[in-house]
């Protein structure tokens, strides 16, 4: 008898052992699955170029729309695919995400793709080129705050001109009247 119930008590451990293994093995194959099916979260360099030359050949607001679904999804179920996806969009539309917040996530996953070096030298080269248009961005809002603080005083100058103008047509209409009143004043005396 208490070979049986050891033996009973085996089978149950081995049929529990069982049973959760399967269970975190097919949870990680469903995220397997999920990413196999997601084309935005494959991070192979020719997935990104891929992407890329997609998306290069979309309108505006197809790549609006589409870095507005990619950002929503990354936030979602994020993944390391998803935001170099993001980072190549970037250079293509504005409205996949923040420079700075973009460049940040990058370089946080980065050492992730350091056996791949082909990923590298694209996150190398999207991270400059990224850079480079903030610095533009950041240049092109100093020239607009310059140009706005002009127009304000050109504006004031102009509104401060017609002043002037009045002024001295209000002096001219009251000196033409002194001389009016001085010329009946003579001719009332002159009778």
């Amino acid at each position: 008898m208490p070979l049986l119930r050891a033996m009973r008590a085996l089978y149950l451990i081995l049929t529990i052992l069982l049973v959760t293994g399967c269970a975190g093995f097919n949870s990680a194959y469903d995220r397997d699955e999920q990413n196999r099916y997601d084309p935005y979260a494959q991070s192979g360099i020719d997935e990104l170029l891929a992407f890329g030359a997609s998306m290069a050949g979309m309108s505006d607001e197809g790549r609006a729309e589409l870095c507005k679904s990619l950002l929503n999804t990354q936030k979602i179920q994020p993944s390391n695919g998803k935001q170099l996806h993001l980072m190549v969009g970037r250079l293509l539309s504005n409205a996949c995400g923040d420079i700075p917040t973009i460049l940040g996530q990058v370089h946080a996953i980065s050492p992730a793709y350091s056996s791949d070096e082909r990923v590298q030298r694209l996150i190398a080269i999207n991270t400059q080129a990224l850079q480079r248009i903030q610095r533009q961005s950041e240049k092109l809002n100093v020239v607009e705050q310059k140009q706005k603080k002009i127009k304000l005083t050109l504006d004031s100058k102009e509104s401060a001109a017609p002043q002037k103008n009045e002024t001295r047509l209000l002096r001219e209409k009251l000196e033409a009247i002194r001389t009016m009143e001085k010329q009946m004043d003579e001719s009332v005396d002159s009778n």
